[in-house]
């Protein structure tokens, strides 16, 4: 296990998927990030690569050949290797090998860099071409974060904090991929979103295109808090599990699940980046706590 540790906060990670396991506060006293528990999810904050969400028939296609990716693609269950570890800051690396190239066809080199703040953590992810032709690829981050975060109080008694006004319509999933149709969550613009269960009946709740990009989950029952920043992400993701599971995912991605139907070329797949030799593609988020 790989520790950042400052005057206010501690954070561990694993080379196993290069997934952040624990973001803890001094001064609240506070462990925000779920803590994998099997009997509900037994993961932290995985990352998606290279793709996001579930491809249809776990299929898709590079110039008619077809290859097969499990949801969320391969990163989060591969061996990372650190090539920089200090005691605010750790960067991690994972590149194609014969056996990424047996399920992703193409030559790559991702690096993810965590770096520790007085009061979070900051993620910066970068995919950089090391093929010969353009490249196609997703990127997303999942990290879990503890609800209720208070001892007495309930999931109920939280709310997101969007920052700005927002429309709130969501991506309607049918199973595990898009259907093509939208859901207003609220009748009205709102910055506030208070949390139940029901919200996630039909799975995540998936916005596009947000004024803000930065949620925060909040309760009026105390003043702690956790809030995800994400600038540029297209989509994000906010997901739990069935009643009285106690985490909540905030997902920003680069990237989709695939549209009901058939397998498509992975160039034509929805949200999908694309990147020239080689040329370096770069996003990050910043986790703050308090």
């Amino acid at each position: 296990m790989i520790k950042l540790e400052n005057d206010t906060m501690l954070i561990e990670l694993k080379e196993d998927g290069a997934e952040l396991t624990k973001i803890y506060n001094k001064k609240t006293q506070l462990d925000y990030l779920w803590d994998a528990d099997n009997a509900f999810w037994g993961r932290h904050a995985p990352i998606l690569f290279p793709t996001v969400g579930r491809l249809v028939d776990d299929t898709y296609f590079v110039d008619g050949e077809a290859f097969h990716l499990p949801q969320h693609g391969f990163a989060r269950d591969r061996e990372f290797q650190v090539v920089e570890l200090l005691k605010d800051k750790c960067i991690l690396e994972l590149s194609a090998d014969e056996k990424s190239r047996l399920v992703y066809p193409y030559a790559f080199h991702l690096t993810v860099s965590y770096t520790l703040l007085e009061d979070g953590v900051h993620v910066e992810y970068q995919v950089e071409n090391k093929d010969k032709k353009r490249i196609y690829f997703s990127i997303g981050a999942h990290p879990a974060f503890n609800v209720p975060l208070v001892e007495g109080t309930t999931f109920d008694d939280y709310y997101l904090d969007f920052d700005a006004e927002e429309e709130l319509e969501s991506l309607v999933l049918e199973g595990p991929y898009r259907s093509g149709k939208l859901k207003r969550i609220k009748e009205e613009k709102t910055a506030e979103l208070a949390l139940n269960y029901d919200l996630f009946a039909n799975d995540a709740l998936i916005f596009e295109g947000l004024r803000a990009n930065k949620i925060a989950i909040r309760s009026k029952k105390h003043p702690h808090f956790v809030s995800v920043d994400f600038p540029n992400f297209p989509f994000v993701g906010i997901w739990t599990k069935e009643k009285d599971t106690p985490f909540l995912c905030i997902e920003p991605w680069y990237g989709i699940a695939d549209g009901v139907g058939s397998p498509v070329e992975l160039r034509d797949k929805a949200g999908i980046e694309q990147l020239e030799p080689e040329a370096i593609f770069t996003a990050n988020y910043t986790i703050q706590v308090g």
